[in-house]
């Protein structure tokens, strides 16, 4: 019956929609994607199993341009749970937005509940992202004082704390600003011209 989700394995289902990035930058040691994944799992331990009628799912939005992004991709996974899952009642958590943007009050909340509904999603639920949250803010000032009181790092340390490889410097001035060449990370000028996201940018 619409509505209901008789037949289902699993009557509730979430989809963790995490912000993409090029593949590149992650062949290129850029973690966020095993971040992105571990983040969803330490979440997924604290809430109902699939044995007990939830199932989970993690996909990448807000990708633009021609080149390869994280797989699988939002706008895909959302008429797949739809049509082929048959899945009635979906929460989307938008797990690596920490404040309320066009990506989700726009691509999440308008065009992706539109997407939903048009593949039979009738129970759509979006978490709401972290925004001033009193817990949070208290974090962010703690790691914020924490960095105050660390040594500075150039653009190339900071990389290479973060293990990302092939690090350059386009010349002097974006050297002495500390800002490194994008397209020096795992990326080509063309890959780095298709996109406006870029890690450290966004």
């Amino acid at each position: 019956a619409e509505g209901t989700a008789d037949g289902q394995e699993c009557a509730r289902h979430i989809l963790f929609s995490a912000h993409g990035v090029p593949r590149s930058y992650i062949e290129a040691g850029d973690p966020y994607m095993e971040q992105i994944k571990d983040c969803v799992a330490k979440i997924s331990k604290e809430l109902p199993s699939k044995e007990d009628g939830v199932d989970i799912h993690l996909s990448y939005q807000s990708r633009v341009g021609p080149v390869e992004w994280l797989r699988p991709y939002t706008d895909d996974v959302i008429p797949e749970l739809g049509n082929e899952k048959k899945v009635k009642n979906l929460v989307v958590v938008p797990i690596s937005f920490v404040s309320e943007h066009i990506e989700t009050l726009e691509e999440i909340d308008m065009e992706y509940r539109e997407l939903a509904e048009e593949n039979g999603i009738v129970n759509w639920k979006r978490c709401p992202a972290l925004n001033t949250d009193e817990t949070f803010i208290e974090d962010m000032a703690d790691m914020v004082f924490e960095a105050l009181n660390e040594p500075a790092q150039t653009v190339t340390e900071a990389c290479v704390a973060n293990n990302v490889a092939n690090i350059e410097l386009v010349d002097e001035s974006d050297q002495r600003m500390g800002i490194a060449n994008i397209a020096g990370v795992g990326v080509s000028d063309e890959e780095f011209a298709a996109s406006t996201y870029t890690r450290g940018v966004l």
